[in-house]
């Protein structure tokens, strides 16, 4: 049996050979599908980068304080929150305050909660560059340093950034790298002799900060029961995760972390010029937080004059 095919040009055919069509109508319309793609290019490309503008106002770096009010009076709580305005307000920074019970964190320590209050302070200030959790037990007795030329710009970073380091001392097998340079650091913080101190940290915002935030503030690290919490957590991620220690850099403590000196020639000792002042956990050791602040800031007082 024999069927009978249409020919190439036949109308009926759906798809029409090539042939069949004039040369002249490509051609033709050549400039007009060039027109068309350089549009759509256009429109992408602009598109993509006109997105929200950066506000005038809005700061390239964030202090950030977590107050507790469940064991401070509220007089306290006011002067620390004005040490940390005043410094802001002469650098032009933001300030993000909040207090440890704003973040449900189950039972675990409150110092856990200084991460969900990086994250809500960069969802915050969603244009900022450079956030600076400090413990509400540190004073800042130098106001006069800013951050970036004190800390942050690399040709002064580069000269601060200790190098193969142990990070947990003395004798830790993990240690900082030698050659890592200065503009691929996004976190800041200082080591004491017992290891890594969060109590002052500076973070770059970047998909490397939320990752590391994440990370550390996994629930299987934060219920794991570290005897130090959130600070043993933290060198426990850095030993093992050189995704994270390829961007740290330690600074020597007496940069943004001095203690209060005991009478010895202990290395980090607060000495006057010194940018930050650690109580630490004055609490913990039967100390009165409160009075000590006092002290310092009478302190501190005496030096700005």
């Amino acid at each position: 049996m024999h069927f009978a095919l249409p020919t190439r040009n036949h109308r009926s055919s759906p798809f029409l050979a090539a042939s069949s069509v004039p040369r002249a109508y490509f051609s033709r319309r050549r400039p007009i599908y060039a027109l068309i793609a350089l549009v759509v290019i256009l429109i992408l490309f602009f598109g993509r980068s006109s997105g929200p503008s950066r506000p005038s106002d809005a700061p390239d770096t964030v202090l950030v304080l977590l107050v507790d009010r469940k064991h401070h009076s509220g007089e306290h709580i006011e002067r620390v929150i004005e040490n940390r305005r005043t410094y802001a307000e002469a650098h032009g920074y933001g300030l993000f305050v909040k207090s440890t019970s704003d973040y449900p964190i189950g039972p675990v320590p409150s110092g856990w909660s200084r991460i969900p209050a990086l994250r809500h302070a960069m969802s915050t200030f969603p244009y900022t560059s450079t956030f600076f959790f400090l413990d509400s037990n540190s004073i800042i007795m130098n106001p006069e340093l800013s951050i970036e030329s004190h800390i942050m710009a690399p040709e002064r970073l580069t000269k601060l950034m200790r190098r193969d380091v142990p990070i947990v001392p003395p004798d830790s097998v993990i240690k900082t790298y030698r050659h890592v340079p200065a503009e691929r650091i996004q976190f800041v913080l200082t080591q004491d002799k017992e290891g890594l101190d969060p109590s002052a940290m500076i973070v770059k915002r970047g998909q490397w900060a939320s990752y590391l935030l994440d990370a550390w503030f996994d629930p299987i690290f934060r219920l794991y029961g570290f005897q130090k919490a959130e600070r043993h957590a933290l060198e426990h991620i850095v030993q093992w995760h050189p995704t994270i220690l390829t961007k740290l850099a330690l600074v020597p403590q007496n940069i943004m972390n001095s203690f209060p000196s005991t009478g010895n020639s202990d290395e980090g000792a607060y000495e006057d010029g010194d940018f930050i002042l650690n109580l630490g956990d004055c609490e913990a050791y039967g100390r009165n937080c409160e009075k000590e602040w006092k002290k310092w800031i009478a302190k501190r007082a005496v030096l700005d004059e």
